[in-house]
């Protein structure tokens, strides 16, 4: 994909935002050496928080399995950070 259409895309996907009435903060924390990347949304309107998370999670499983990564996905549905299934 050329550097023109990736930015292409990158705008639509704003675009398509802008008119949903999505926007918000997103907290990026991570630590290359130790394998370690957590991510925190904070989504205006609250209601869509749930979906791009989601959403989020699958594009990242996504990229792992085409890096070649076997992925294991484990959604917390009591509100306890970090337990395990």
């Amino acid at each position: 994909m050329t550097s023109h259409s990736f930015d292409s895309q990158f705008e639509l996907f704003k675009q398509m935002a802008r008119r949903s009435g999505i926007s918000g903060l997103a907290y990026i924390d991570f630590k290359p050496a130790n394998g370690f990347l957590r991510i925190k949304l904070n989504v205006v309107p609250p209601e869509y928080q749930g979906m791009l998370i989601s959403s989020l999670a699958q594009v990242l499983g996504q990229v792992s399995q085409m890096l070649g990564l076997e992925v294991k996905f484990h959604q917390d549905e009591d509100g306890q950070v970090g337990a395990k299934a």
